[in-house]
């Protein structure tokens, strides 16, 4: 990833209360990275994925779903939009 993507990625990181992560084994540092840093701040961090990643040892929360059903009712619980469609 570009240095300037990086730094704009951790500044954001900086200023949430939590990470949330979807649909990435984290295999690789480049995604990793984040969560170690988000556990560093004692900021919790929630991983939605199928199968194993490399931050479930430090996930405040893990679901074991597809992507494709956590995430309508995750959006819907908080307040976004139910449909693709604008109102």
């Amino acid at each position: 990833m570009p240095r300037a993507r990086v730094e704009q990625a951790f500044a954001m990181l900086g200023q949430a209360e939590v990470l949330l992560v979807v649909g990435s084994s984290l295999a690789v540092y480049s995604g990793y990275r984040f969560v170690a840093q988000a556990a560093q701040d004692g900021k919790p961090v929630a991983i939605i994925n199928i199968g194993p990643t490399r931050g479930d040892p430090v996930a405040a929360v893990r679901i074991e779903a597809a992507l494709g059903e956590a995430l309508p009712p995750l959006a819907a619980a908080l307040g976004a939009p139910t449909s693709g469609a604008p109102n």
